[in-house]
């Protein structure tokens, strides 16, 4: 049985993990690309679904292919954590809207993906340190 100081610990990093998540999308969503750094530790590696590399490479590539949608809505929803203490492991479900319009009244692409995620701190806070990418679908 946990002591409640140890479940109190649990629960504090699993909510801060998940908020790293949806500051993410927050920040894809609203063109605040020094947010979306911000949630990678420097030297993080992710496997997107058609790249991937260092985030020094990799992320670059991603908000260029963002900036071409006047818009775009990440809508998270599921999202399972796992904290060992040191690392906290998520498995977040997005719905992504691609606008092909500033007004968002035409869709361009919507796609359903998967964000499998390893967090550590990094000082006293919690970022992405490796991410996975899963398109699920996409239409």
């Amino acid at each position: 049985m946990d002591s409640i100081e140890a479940t109190v610990r649990r629960l504090a990093a699993e909510s801060a993990a998940g908020q790293v998540i949806l500051r993410y999308a927050r920040g894809l969503d609203r063109r605040d690309f020094d947010m979306v750094w911000d949630c990678f530790t420097p030297d993080a590696h992710v496997e997107g679904t058609s790249f991937g590399g260092p985030l020094r490479s990799y992320l670059p590539r991603l908000l260029d292919g963002v900036r071409s949608y006047p818009r775009t809505m990440h809508f998270i929803g599921n999202q399972l954590r796992e904290w060992d203490g040191d690392a906290i492991r998520t498995e977040s479900y997005c719905v992504a809207h691609h606008f092909a319009d500033a007004e968002g009244r035409r869709e361009a692409l919507i796609m359903g993906v998967r964000y499998l995620d390893e967090l550590r701190l990094d000082g006293d806070r919690w970022r992405i340190a490796a991410r996975r990418v899963h398109a699920d679908w996409s239409r």
